[in-house]
């Protein structure tokens, strides 16, 4: 399978959101393979496998995470994610347009 390659820069709360979404993820495979060992859905091996595969790339952002160095807040009102007033909404991830 294609692997992808991510680089991207958070705030220590995107962080922190990352990272708990992984582990409900990671608890919602664990749930499914409970469900499966009372005979609902795929086989428990299948659910705890992709329950391990999430817990692996949990493990490896943090491993892979490193601090970057304060900056100094601009004069401008723009900010490490573009201009004020663009939401994660409005940011168009298909195209190269916003870059």
């Amino acid at each position: 399978m294609p692997r992808k390659h991510v680089d991207v820069s958070v705030s220590h709360d995107e962080f922190e959101d990352l990272n708990n979404a992984l582990e409900d993820h990671r608890d919602g495979f664990k749930h499914m393979a409970e469900e499966a060992t009372n005979g609902f859905g795929l086989e428990p091996a299948y659910w705890e496998g992709r329950a391990q595969e999430v817990e692996g790339l949990r493990e490896t952002i943090h491993e892979h995470s490193t601090d970057e160095p304060e900056q100094r807040k601009s004069s401008t009102k723009e900010t490490d994610t573009g201009t004020e007033g663009e939401s994660a909404q409005e940011w168009d991830f298909e195209s190269d347009s916003n870059q």
